[in-house]
C-alpha cells in the first residue's frame, strides 16, 4: 500500500509540473557574469548579455591587458529548458563560441562547451 501511495504520488506530481520549470526568455533577459581563471593561460572576466529578441553579446576582458574580444550571436531555449548560446567574432567564420547552458536562480552554468577554451571543468555565470 506504501508503495502504491508513493508512486501515486510521483505521477501526480510529474503531472502537476512539480520541479524546477524550463525558463521562459523574459527570466534570462539580462547581463551575466565572471571571473575565470584557467589552468593554463591568464584570468579573464566574462560578461554575458542575453536580449530580447534572442541576441547576445559576450564580452572577454584579460585583466592586466587592453585586450577585450567581443563575440555576438543569438540564444535559444531548448525543448530541455537549457540555453544554447552561439557566438562569432567579427572576422573570424562563422562560429567561434557554442556553449549550452543550465538556468537555475539566476546563474547560468555550461552543461556543453569546448574544453580546450574553457577547461575540462566548465563555469558559471552569475545574474548581475
Amino acid at each position: 500500500m506504501r508503495l502504491l501511495t508513493t508512486v501515486l504520488a510521483l505521477c501526480m506530481c510529474a503531472a502537476a509540473g512539480c520541479g524546477e520549470r524550463a525558463p521562459s526568455a523574459s527570466d534570462l533577459v539580462g547581463t551575466y557574469s565572471a571571473d575565470l581563471a584557467p589552468e593554463s593561460g591568464s584570468p579573464r572576466r566574462i560578461t554575458l548579455r542575453l536580449e530580447a529578441g534572442n541576441s547576445a553579446d559576450m564580452a572577454t576582458e584579460f585583466p592586466g591587458d587592453a585586450r577585450t574580444v567581443r563575440e555576438t550571436g543569438t540564444w535559444a531555449i531548448a525543448p530541455d529548458g537549457t540555453v544554447r548560446i552561439v557566438l562569432a567574432r567579427a572576422g573570424m567564420g562563422p562560429v567561434t563560441n557554442d556553449v549550452t547552458f543550465r538556468f537555475s536562480s539566476g546563474t547560468l552554468s555550461a552543461v556543453a562547451f569546448d574544453t580546450v577554451r574553457w577547461g575540462p571543468h566548465g563555469f558559471s555565470l552569475r545574474r548581475q
